[in-house]
């Protein structure tokens, strides 16, 4: 499947790469990146917009953190996520106000839109 330009996804990475100092350091650079994200289980969310899903290497995408919505001055974080590491690719036009409820209340809070 084609995934477009600017698609609003949800993608699920594997949590132990998230966790590698080099990748925590740019997702958290606004709280403080020397505690381990947590969770439920080994995956994390990311809500993001797809820059570049056809690469054989990985899926670049941009993330907006809440800091980023309540600074417009900061700038977005740009990625390339590996394949290896993406465990699930969710696209929808927008995600209801109950999944980001529930990823909030799991603790996926630094990469969430608002509502």
């Amino acid at each position: 499947m084609q995934i477009d330009k600017n698609a609003s996804v949800a993608v699920v990475v594997n949590r132990t790469w998230l966790n590698l100092h080099g990748v925590k350091m740019f997702l958290r650079q606004d709280q403080g990146f020397q505690s381990d994200m947590r969770g439920v289980d080994e995956s994390h969310i990311l809500f993001a917009k797809v820059l570049d899903a056809e690469g054989a290497t990985g899926v670049w995408i941009e993330v907006h953190t809440d800091k980023l919505r309540e600074n417009p001055a900061l700038n977005p974080v740009r990625m390339l996520i590996p394949w290896s590491q993406v465990l699930t690719i969710v696209v929808a036009e927008q995600f209801s106000p109950a999944i980001r409820q529930e990823a909030r209340r799991i603790g996926f809070t630094g990469e969430t839109e608002r509502e």
